[in-house]
């Protein structure tokens, strides 16, 4: 078992055995929290922040060996560069080396404050090659509703700005399904998007999650979902006009352009071990995943104290292993592959599953495309269904 959260623990995890390929790095700090979040965010306080980043540097410290070198690393949060000036000093100081030899280096940003000189220091400092925007619209009355403070104009200058300093891998991230929006307002936003020429798109229907400010108003009858039929036919038109653009749909909420995918999140969906350093970053490590406090004040005394800063801990049983990766792998355009599901589980998929897979083959959600088992069109649109069958 991984040692206990209220027990010192200093020595660093054996990642070299482990192999895993990517890092994820969680920066909480946001200038506005939208009323649909639930990530763990703050506001950007100074002093918060250096505490915040000491502790970080003590995490990477104990946990990552000397010399190990991700494949990926993924700045997220919040808001990465809302970070000030010398916060983003102290990150680069924290990360340089595991930046030095990534294949993929993502910075998550807000398209309003996006500042040249701070995205110039993390192109610089960490090698930052691809950037995530979370435009989620282009339409004023949509980003009010979201709580989004910035305008559609911004994505284009922070398109503009990024492409200035190299930074050629660009993703927008749209949010549908938003109280109040019609077909149409979908549509200009993708025309937008479109004219942006960006190399990857995510889409993410818009959920009410708990103790979020948009399920406190839905609980009392100010806000209320899109009808079912409607999110469906969002997503069809987001489907097909992506696709009809040249975006290939690799992952049920992910559009890129050829050679253009996410190394990062493929990490994720094949099951494979990665490491989350921060406040509520997960960890998944020999079939353990762990969650680290969500709490900055508690994840950065943890630290302090010389304790790891875990809040959750889930062993997955060989079962749920199988269960998971079955599933992640359906969320891909490749779905599952057997040959290396057997490699990464030991187990031969069409015996694992033989009933789920016939089941799901018979309701014409899963096909089989040179030996490879996929959702079918239908089964992309009821993705949810396939989850529930399998997990």
């Amino acid at each position: 078992m991984p040692p206990s959260p209220n027990k010192p623990h200093t020595a660093p995890l054996p990642l070299a055995r482990l192999r895993p390929r990517a890092l994820y790095v969680h920066l909480p700090f946001c200038a506005r929290r939208c009323p649909y979040c639930d990530f763990a965010t703050a506001p950007l306080d100074r002093s918060v922040e250096r505490r915040y980043l000491d502790a970080l540097a003590l995490e990477v410290r104990r946990r990552l060996p000397e010399g190990w070198r991700p494949d990926t690393l993924y700045l997220g949060g919040g808001t990465p560069a809302e970070l000030s000036s010398p916060g983003i000093e102290r990150l680069v100081e924290v990360l340089g080396p595991y930046a030095s030899e990534a294949r993929e280096v993502t910075l998550e940003a807000n398209p309003r404050t996006l500042l040249p000189r701070k995205l110039a220091r993390l192109r610089e400092g960490l090698r930052v090659g691809r950037l995530s925007l979370g435009a989620q619209s282009f339409q004023a009355e949509l980003l009010e509703t979201l709580g989004r403070f910035h305008r559609g104009s911004d994505v284009a200058r922070a398109v503009e700005l990024a492409r200035s300093l190299g930074v050629e891998d660009v993703s927008v991230d749209l949010i549908y399904a938003v109280p109040g929006q019609e077909l149409a307002d979908l549509e200009r936003d993708l025309d937008a998007t479109l004219a942006l020429e960006p190399t990857h798109v995510s889409i993410y229907g818009l959920t009410f999650e708990p103790e979020t400010a948009f399920e406190a108003a839905r609980a009392r009858g100010e806000l209320s979902e899109q009808p079912e039929e409607r999110q469906v036919r969002f997503y069809a038109t987001l489907r097909r006009r992506l696709r009809g653009a040249g975006f290939l749909h690799y992952e049920i909420s992910s559009f890129a352009r050829p050679g253009r995918y996410a190394r990062h999140n493929r990490v994720y969906w094949r099951n494979h071990p990665y490491v989350g350093l921060g406040n509520g970053a997960a960890s998944h490590l020999r079939g353990v995943r762990t969650t680290n406090l969500r709490d900055i004040a508690a994840y950065a005394a943890a630290l302090e104290a010389g304790q790891r800063p875990v809040d959750q801990v889930e062993r997955l049983d060989p079962a749920s292993k199988l269960r998971e990766t079955a599933y992640l792998a359906l969320r891909t355009s490749e779905g599952i592959v057997p040959a290396r599901f057997l490699r990464d589980t030991g187990h031969e998929v069409r015996e694992v599953f033989s009933e789920e897979l016939a089941r799901l083959t018979e309701l014409g959600l899963l096909e089989e495309v040179e030996g490879r088992i996929r959702l079918s069109g239908r089964g992309v649109s009821l993705a949810d269904a396939v989850a529930r069958e399998l997990l």
